[in-house]
């Protein structure tokens, strides 16, 4: 006799897009190069986040000490 628990239901995907989702992940049709290419892309990210992370301090220490002097 076979019993259905709650946790056999939550393994299946719930909507048609996690099923859609989880077909593109799957890394059979994918270019050879997509790792180059996402690579490529996340060093891209990093350069923005930590270039706009500088930019941001650089403002602020300048506001502050116009702000210093002015006072």
């Amino acid at each position: 006799m076979t019993t259905i628990t709650a946790t056999d239901f939550q393994v299946a995907p719930r909507t048609s897009h996690d099923a859609v989702s989880l077909r593109r992940t799957r890394s059979t049709h994918r270019s050879p190069f997509s790792e180059v290419r996402d690579a490529r892309r996340q060093h891209m990210l990093q350069v923005a986040a930590v270039s706009t992370g500088i930019l941001t301090v650089t403002v602020a220490a300048s506001a502050a000490i116009v702000l210093t002097l002015t006072a």
